[in-house]
């Protein structure tokens, strides 16, 4: 992994498949049609269909904080165009954790290179660089999909909240799941 300015002077982290940058102004309008994207918002906590106010508001907030409870970083391809956004979000500095947040633009994302790739470099990122000592991730299980894929990169089932999601009149739960600093190394469960 490997940190540097890239020629639009954002923060470049490299991996394999793809980069991570820092996210830009001119970002928000794609981010904005990918999550008011109606299989995507199902998927997530927001409800409401999002505006340039609303992801505006999002983008300066995410900026505000110092330290920051929010870290997120554009998914770009090799031929550095934005597949994707993820980020570390609510982090707690004091206890040494953070969510993983992902949305690659791509059918079936969950089986791909790119997103194995983004997950490691998010690890990496947060263990190495941040220190951080545990790592969380909530799954409704409107996306059985996710769950596969966070189990295959060795994420731990901690536990299940109930109906915490209205979606398509009825409830639906949501999973959380966590890697610790001290577990396998960050990367895919090897399959036999």
């Amino acid at each position: 992994m490997f940190f540097y300015p890239s020629q639009k002077n954002y923060l470049l982290i490299e991996g394999n498949s793809v980069n991570l940058r820092s996210l830009e102004l001119e970002d928000l309008e794609i981010l904005k049609k990918w999550r008011n994207n109606k299989v995507n918002r199902i998927h997530t906590r927001e409800f409401r269909l999002l505006n340039m106010v609303n992801q505006k508001h999002w983008f300066n907030s995410i900026h505000q904080d110092n330290p920051p409870k929010f870290i997120m970083f554009g998914v770009t391809d090799k031929q550095k165009k934005l597949i994707g956004v993820c980020g570390l979000t609510y982090i707690d500095w004091k206890n040494r954790h953070c969510e993983i947040s992902i949305i690659i633009f791509k059918k079936n994302w969950q089986k791909s290179k790119q997103a194995e790739d983004t997950v490691m470099l998010l690890s990496d990122h947060a263990f190495g660089e941040l220190n951080m000592h545990r790592l969380w991730v909530e799954i409704f299980d409107t996306i059985p999909e996710n769950i596969e894929f966070f189990e295959s990169m060795n994420f731990v089932k901690e536990g299940i909240l109930r109906d915490k999601l209205w979606r398509d009149k009825k409830w639906h739960n949501s999973f959380i799941y966590s890697k610790l600093v001290n577990d396998k190394k960050y990367g895919k469960k090897k399959t036999r």
